[in-house]
């Protein structure tokens, strides 16, 4: 609420990624103990003045488990320390 500029930045991200369809408001207020708040916040990149991108942290947890610990994992795409080792 300081810093105004932010605040209408942040606005804005959120809006933009409801209208794209990113996101949705849920209105069902769900059973109690039931309810997921995912911690955010905004930053700026030094090259990109004026443009603000918000950070969904998933991986947070509440009573030992997180947001992410409840999705599907896709295929581990990295590859492994051995086989870069042994790459001629």
């Amino acid at each position: 609420m300081k810093d105004q500029e932010y605040r209408e930045h942040y606005v804005k991200f959120m809006e933009d990624v409801t209208e794209e369809g990113d996101a949705e408001e849920v209105i069902d207020e769900g059973r109690e103990g039931e309810k997921w708040h995912i911690p955010h916040h905004g930053v700026y990149h030094s090259k990109k003045p004026g443009k603000l991108r918000v950070v969904f942290d998933c991986s947070a947890r509440y009573k030992g488990t997180s947001l992410n610990d409840h999705l599907l994992t896709g295929p581990d795409l990295m590859n492994g320390l051995t086989g870069i080792l042994l790459t001629p």
